[in-house]
């Protein structure tokens, strides 16, 4: 009796690992606004193919998980997944909370090309995407920008949305005081004037755009709290369990989402006042991206208070992880490994 010999698997053309250092020397903050307002032109037009996130809860602290995103966009060559630990509890531990990698395939064979750090891909395309909601629904000439935390993602900001309105002064709090003038004075070192203030209330106080950028579990901004024409960028509670805002605020604004399907089953700050009939569903626009194509309404008038709820979308990443594999490829950057 002859044995079969085994099957000859080919290797791999390769595949490229790009670092974070190597991302952040790629992408500049401008380039990353340009890429998520494509990605979210392409949620909402379906030619991005994406789930909602999936997670599975890790017993370590609140909001711990094993974060998997995916999507695949026609007019890019490579489709992907962002698989991402997410420990909140690391910001006291000065690592990142978000740690992970994106992994691109190309669409001819599925060969795996690239695995890219998911830590820089989500640091850039999340301010980047509330840049996008903020030039599309803020008032042009808004100046003062209020800030509910003070870690990565704070500073992120300021930079991304300083790109698209004339900022002239940051108001901040943060649950640290010592940690929230370290940052007021980083801030200011590098060209935005930056003021702590000892409650949120009083650093949302006349502020046109405000940014929550926590990993709350109960809300740090209230409706009572935001006049009349301020926009709201609410950033980090993308899991149902974490909630920075309170039922009011959500009821005094007009509300844009970056995906439908994730903000019916992650915000919880939204699905559950709307399923108690304390949210009137005509209070949520749409998403963002539809307003970016014209489908629906965007700002109505200077004294509507908008709030644009992000939970991140897959085809975020997606669209920046193909561009950044193209420009390491050209540029020889990365490094190739077989699998």
């Amino acid at each position: 009796m002859s044995l079969r010999s085994p099957q000859i698997v080919s290797p791999t053309a390769g595949l490229l690992v790009v670092d974070g250092p190597t991302v952040e020397a790629l992408v500049t903050q401008q380039d990353a606004i340009e890429l998520a307002e494509a990605a979210l032109r392409n949620t909402s037009n379906r030619v991005a193919h994406q789930d909602i996130r999936r997670t599975l809860d890790l017993p370590a602290a609140d909001g711990a998980c094993l974060s998997v995103m995916y999507a695949s966009s026609g007019d890019r060559p490579l489709f992907g997944a962002k698989v991402l630990s997410v420990s909140p509890q690391n910001f006291q531990r000065g690592l990142p909370s978000h740690q992970g990698g994106v992994l691109l395939f190309e669409k001819e064979h599925g060969r795996p090309v690239a695995l890219i750090n998911g830590h820089a891909i989500t640091g850039l395309r999340t301010p980047a995407a509330s840049a996008v909601a903020t030039r599309t629904l803020s008032r042009p000439d808004s100046g003062c920008l209020a800030m509910i935390g003070y870690g990565e993602q704070a500073a992120r900001h300021i930079e991304a949305i300083a790109l698209v309105r004339p900022i002239s002064r940051v108001q901040v709090w943060g649950r640290d005081p010592q940690k929230a003038a370290l940052f007021a004075e980083v801030q200011s070192r590098k060209g935005y004037p930056t003021t702590v203030y000892p409650t949120a209330r009083q650093a949302v106080e006349g502020a046109d755009i405000v940014c929550t950028v926590t990993s709350a579990k109960f809300p740090v901004l209230e409706g009572k709290w935001i006049t009349d024409g301020t926009h709201i960028n609410a950033v980090g509670a993308s899991i149902a369990s974490l909630k920075e805002l309170d039922t009011d605020c959500v009821i005094r604004s007009s509300i844009w989402v970056d995906y439908m399907p994730m903000a019916m089953t992650s915000a919880s700050d939204l699905f559950e006042p709307l399923a108690d009939g304390r949210l009137d569903p005509t209070r949520i626009i749409g998403e963002i991206g539809a307003t970016l194509n014209g489908e629906v309404r965007g700002r109505r008038d200077p004294s509507e208070i908008t709030l644009y709820r992000s939970l991140g979308v897959p085809a975020q990443d997606i669209e920046l992880a193909n561009f950044i594999y193209q420009k390491a490829k050209d540029l020889g950057l990365g490094v190739k490994v077989s699998l």
